[in-house]
């Protein structure tokens, strides 16, 4: 049976949230804006070839640049992750 935390419990477990969210903010800011083509690659589980068609539709989420090799914008691979996992969901609910 499940147990309810008292109060003390839970304004500690609160507080370890908290600071868990800061510190995780404070890892995110230090990430590179921009990404290289192979650390696109494994933050969306594609294929360099299905990467490539992926940044050709007109429709892409996301964005790059080719200047100093190719680059992915962190937060548009991000986005680009989010939507493909909406759309996998949505399919699946069809079925």
């Amino acid at each position: 049976m499940y147990q309810v935390p008292s109060f003390e419990e839970f304004e500690e477990l609160r507080k370890q949230v908290q600071e868990l969210q800061s510190e995780l903010a404070q890892y995110r800011a230090a990430l590179p804006e921009w990404v290289r083509e192979t650390e696109a690659q494994q933050l969306t589980g594609l294929s360099q070839s299905t990467l490539s068609r992926e940044r050709k539709k007109p429709d892409t989420l996301l964005v790059w640049k080719s200047v100093g090799g190719l680059r992915y914008l962190r937060s548009s691979i991000l986005a680009y992750n989010e939507a493909r996992s909406i759309r996998k969901n949505r399919y699946q609910r069809l079925l």
